[in-house]
């Protein structure tokens, strides 16, 4: 069975060489060919993309006009030879079996389950990564950083899951087609999280697979971090008023954070209203307990700084986009 591998990439010169390399060393023995759209990059991507697939059949660059992840992947999807789709953005590098596994581990499950639309992993940080990356990955993979959402847990065991990171994912081509593919009107906002809601509304599954992973870059430094978690929360916000079916207690508690924190110069008029800065010895806590449970103790300082970072923007991002009219 063929796969065709897509790659959405916006100036990533810096990463995309190991990517496509990583693609290229894949020990998959079927046919698969890798589409990488490009979405108007001013940097060298273009010409990185280019020159791979000038030398390497399997290759193929596709400019994509309109901006924005959603309608990147969705040319990847109109472009691809292939009935199976896997996903991994420009900052990831996959392992060497990696295309293999997923292949395998669609087929499995596929015959036992025929409502399964995809299977997806892990994305870890790579070996060599910033003690800031390495301490954005052991704080997803907990409650208190990725809440129910497998984006950035390292699940055990198999699991049915209700979304699969699009960097780590093999999607069947007809179950996408037939809900009209990405929402292009989402841009870079939550697109991911949004088909996979319409897949699980129509009936389809998708499955954890614990043994694939790929290595991510992550966002490299603080101010970056902050900014992808409020553009996350943003991107929620939209759903949340597009889907009122999504409204859970995990997109509750952010809003209800901030409220709180909001109220603690209050206590000028009563010490009760410092209940709320409760909430740092609790990440204290947190962060002490990811820090032993993944044997990371030199990270405990990184890892409270990440999680504050992840609620105040997702937070922040969740209620400017509740609120702002232009958000729909």
């Amino acid at each position: 069975m063929g796969v065709s591998v897509i790659v959405p990439c916006l100036n990533e010169e810096a990463n995309l060489g190991s990517c496509l390399d990583s693609l290229a060393g894949q020990d998959f023995s079927g046919e698969f060919e890798v589409l990488v759209i490009d979405n108007g990059s001013r940097d060298r991507t273009r010409e990185i993309a280019a020159a791979r697939a000038a030398s390497d059949p399997r290759f193929r660059l596709i400019v994509e006009g309109r901006r924005g992840t959603a309608a990147a992947r969705n040319a990847g999807l109109r472009s691809a030879a292939h009935d199976l789709l896997a996903f991994i953005d420009a900052d990831c590098e996959a392992p060497h079996g990696w295309l293999s596994l997923l292949v395998r581990s669609w087929e499995d499950i596929r015959a036992q389950d025929p409502a399964v639309a995809g299977v997806g992993g892990r994305n870890i940080a790579p070996p060599a990564a910033s003690p800031f990356v390495r301490a954005v990955e052991v704080a997803l993979d907990s409650w208190f950083g990725s809440y129910s959402s497998s984006q950035g847990r390292q699940f055990a065991r198999p699991a049915v899951v209700s979304h699969v990171s699009l960097v780590n994912a093999l999607y069947d081509k007809e179950a996408m087609l037939s809900i009209g593919g990405f929402d292009d009107s989402l841009a870079d906002e939550a697109e991911d999280a949004e088909i996979n809601f319409r897949l699980a509304r129509g009936g389809r599954t998708l499955l954890f697979v614990p043994e694939s992973f790929v290595w991510h870059k992550f966002r490299a430094s603080p101010r970056p971090w902050l900014r992808n978690m409020f553009r996350y929360g943003k991107g929620r916000a939209r759903l949340l008023k597009r889907y009122r079916r999504m409204w859970a207690l995990p997109y509750l508690i952010p809003l209800v954070f901030l409220a709180a924190l909001a109220t603690v110069p209050l206590a000028l008029w009563s010490p009760v209203f410092l209940l709320p800065l409760l909430y740092f010895p609790l990440i204290g806590g947190v962060a002490a307990a990811q820090a032993a449970r993944r044997k990371a103790w030199p990270l405990f300082g990184r890892l409270c700084g990440v999680y504050i970072l992840l609620h105040v923007g997702y937070a922040a991002g969740e209620l400017a986009g509740l609120v702002d009219p232009r958000v729909r």
